[in-house]
């Protein structure tokens, strides 16, 4: 900072200048005491200058004056734990839409993208760079996310860690997510985080239903936090034992009560709130984002100034920018929110960098991505036949391993039935929501790919799919019939990169998601609009869904959240990280 702006800053702290704004008449929720102040807060150079209330006749001059009628004032929102990914929407357009919710940064894990290609991750991260919100990006360790289980576009190592650190924004090593590779002490894992530890870097953890000496030990290999708890007892031993941990809320059902969680905790200070990118593109631009957190975690009891420290103070310092962003305070950046109430958290108003924010005055044009990250699909095209499942008699009927989707959760379980099997192949059976599921590795023309069955999606006819399988980002497809499921594949190979649902051998609705394969910059309610379109497709086939998109892109593939699993090589237990066969005897 130069020295004529922080003598200015000072300046009018002491009154001796005037403010570039004043927010006047706040009722301001003070994060360090927990008391909500009735002030006013002077805005120098982006920066807070002074709160409080003037004393003398003549009131502190500004610029510009704002007057919060008696709004609560609260920081800007932090996300503790985020994957712009998952919105289907790239950097800026994100940026755009949550700053208008009031999150103004974010502790941004770049996973998704990065198993598209490293080379996609740094466009991302340049991308997020042109926008006013506060990324703090998290590189990730387990690219792929199970490495023994699956192929992706990437494979991150030590050297390809230590160059994404020279990234706009970097800021730490994201969620070790495969805690097998850790509690087996695999080299490259373990050797990616000593050197974090040894640079002084916060790292992620995601370790579900981990306990007793395997947390421990996975603790002690300098892991910060866990957002993937399924009990009170397991959210509680992590806190006992020093981690941060980060309750997700958005559009999915959580496994523990906020407020049950916290009436346990004498001290709050190291839970954090995030969406965990968890959230519906339809939520986030209909409902909000953190703000919507917000509210969430209020209705489950916990008190609203200790739910405000959990979106904002808390995630500040667990990540060591408290002396940037977090609170309303002098030297702090001037990213502040004034809403309604403490208790629903509509946004009245956004400020970042002290200065109010509007989507019309938003106008950075789209990113320019060089044609390798639009251009990552790259496996043959494939015939009705790849997707034939061969079964151990010619007639009958054959037992089978299901994955069963549990609708408004990250979870499948693990369900067994008998499928009819014809002329020595294995048959869906739609009548009972039996459907074939593939996913194929979508960066090789020729590489693996692994069939399955899969009961949720509920559709009659056709074949829906696409190039969002996470964390691989793999082309995943599920379907009634061979030919409609190829007919989706190849769409996608052509279109490089989206979701297609289509029936009778006609493509009845498509999203294209050109960037990395995952991700468009077109105008977020046009999206929106192409996805009503697609799932109405869906719907009209039969199905129930909420958000099959959604589905098909967190709950199909993701190999460490359990319970069944499948990848490209094949189904996986995701608790024991190992394959298990489709067939049982």
């Amino acid at each position: 900072m130069k020295i004529s702006k922080l003598g200015f800053i000072m300046d009018v702290a002491q009154g001796k200048a005037k403010a570039d704004l004043i927010i006047r008449n706040a009722r301001m929720v003070n994060v360090f005491t927990k008391q909500i102040e009735e002030c006013d807060v002077a805005v120098a150079a982006g920066t807070i200058a002074w709160i409080g209330k003037d004393a003398s006749e003549k009131p502190r001059q500004a610029e510009v004056v704002y007057d919060a009628g008696g709004k609560y004032l609260i920081p800007g929102l932090i996300d503790a734990h985020c994957h712009i990914e998952m919105s289907f929407m790239s950097a800026i357009p994100f940026a755009r839409t949550v700053l208008a919710h009031g999150t103004t940064a974010a502790i941004l894990d770049m996973h998704d993208v990065c198993n598209t290609g490293i080379h996609c991750m740094h466009s991302f991260a340049r991308e997020l760079a042109c926008t006013p919100f506060k990324p703090f990006l998290m590189i990730p360790p387990c690219v792929p996310g199970t490495p023994t289980l699956e192929e992706a576009g990437a494979n991150m190592t030590l050297s390809d860690m230590q160059e994404a650190m020279d990234l706009p924004n970097a800021w730490g090593i994201a969620e070790t997510m495969d805690f097998n590779r850790v509690l087996e002490r695999e080299s490259e894992i373990l050797s990616i985080l000593a050197w974090g530890q040894q640079k002084g870097l916060r790292i992620d953890g995601h370790c579900p239903e981990l306990v007793g000496d395997d947390l421990q030990a996975y603790i002690a290999a300098g892991i910060l936090s866990d957002h993937e708890s399924v009990s009170l007892e397991e959210m509680l031993e992590k806190y006992r034992l020093g981690m941060k941990v980060i309750l997700r809320r958005g559009s999915l059902e959580e496994p523990v009560r906020a407020g049950d969680f916290t009436a346990k905790l004498a001290d709050t200070s190291n839970v954090l709130l995030a969406t965990d990118g968890c959230i519906f593109l339809d939520d986030i631009l209909d409902k909000g984002h953190m703000n919507q957190a917000l509210k969430a975690i209020v209705a489950e009891g916990v008190d609203p100034v200790t739910a405000v420290q959990m979106g904002t103070i808390n995630v500040a310092r667990a990540y060591g920018v408290d002396h940037q962003i977090g609170s309303i305070a002098p030297g702090r950046k001037a990213d502040m929110v004034l809403v309604s109430d403490l208790e629903n958290f509509a946004v009245e108003a956004v400020f970042i960098d002290g200065k109010q924010f509007t989507k019309e005055d938003f106008s950075i044009p789209p990113y320019d991505y060089p044609q390798e990250v639009l251009n990552t699909v790259k496996l043959d095209p494939v015939s009705p036949e790849t997707f034939a499942i061969k079964a151990p008699a010619i007639s009958g009927q054959a037992k089978v391993r299901v994955m069963t989707i549990i609708e408004g959760t990250v979870a499948t379980r693990e369900e067994h039935e008998l499928l009819p099997v014809k002329n020595g192949f294995l048959q869906p059976d739609v009548s009972r929501d039996l459907l074939k599921v593939a996913v194929f590795d979508r960066y090789r023309p020729s590489g693996y790919h692994a069939l399955g069955i899969v009961r949720g999606f509920g559709f009659s006819q056709g074949a829906f799919g696409g190039s969002v399988g996470q964390d691989s980002q793999n082309l995943a497809v599920v379907g009634t019939n061979d030919e409609d499921m190829a007919l989706v594949v190849n769409t996608i190979r052509e279109m490089q990169g989206g979701i297609v649902f289509a029936a009778q051998g006609k493509v009845i609705a498509r999203v294209n998601l050109p960037i990395a394969g995952i991700m468009s910059d077109i105008e977020p309610r046009q999206l929106q609009q192409e996805f009503n379109k697609l799932h109405q497709s869906i719907a009209d086939m039969g199905s129930k869904m909420v958000n099959p998109s959604f589905n098909l892109s967190l709950l199909l593939t993701c190999a460490v959240i359990p319970e069944l699993k499948i990848t490209n090589r094949g189904l996986v237990d995701a608790l024991s990280g190992q394959f298990v066969p489709l067939l049982l005897e």
